[in-house]
């Protein structure tokens, strides 16, 4: 019977490769999905591209030292040595817990958005913020500020904070803020 031989793994270098065909993937995924005048816009949105693009997050997090603390243990013995088991463990451990893990929240969280109707409640956000500025003036710096004021109220609709009367409410409030910046602009 034939067996694979057990690979150690080493997060400072085989990974580089696993990341980088991921990487030429999501590319080509990304063209492949692009939108064309006969077809559906889908601009490589689909959940490959999100999973892959997740796993190279998570790829790139747990190489970061800043991230992973613990990898700086495993710098003594090179890319060609090989550490102890126990350390090897520990460092691993680490990085899925303080990299992988918050990725695949990430990308589950992205994933459920994509099958509710996250898209079209931030674009249904955007464009009612978009007709104030336009009803206030449509000053460029005026969109600055309502993009600013945007930011994280999509965020949190993309987690599944924040319900319609929020959004609303949300809408409401810039609308107040925005009148506000422009009375101090007209006067």
């Amino acid at each position: 019977m034939f067996t694979l031989p057990l690979l150690t793994y080493n997060l400072l270098n085989s990974p580089i490769d696993i990341l980088l065909q991921l990487k030429r993937t999501v590319e080509v995924i990304s063209v492949i999905n692009q939108k064309d005048a006969t077809q559906k816009k889908t601009g490589g949105q689909g959940r490959i591209k999100i999973l892959l693009d997740n796993a190279l997050t998570a790829g790139k997090l747990a190489r970061r030292e800043d991230i992973v603390p613990e990898i700086i243990k495993l710098k003594e013995y090179g890319s060609d040595g090989t550490p102890p088991s126990t350390l090897a463990s520990l460092v691993a451990e680490a990085a899925i817990e303080k990299a992988v893990k918050p990725s695949v929240v990430a990308c589950v969280a992205r994933l459920s958005a994509q099958e509710s109707d996250t898209a079209t409640q931030i674009s249904i956000m955007r464009r009612r913020v978009n007709d104030i500025v336009v009803s206030l003036g449509d000053e460029q710096s005026l969109h600055k500020v309502a993009n600013k004021l945007l930011h994280k109220p999509t965020m949190q609709i993309r987690e599944g904070k924040l319900s319609q009367n929020d959004i609303k409410d949300l809408v409401r409030m810039i609308e107040k803020q925005l009148v506000n910046i422009c009375s101090g602009i007209d006067g």
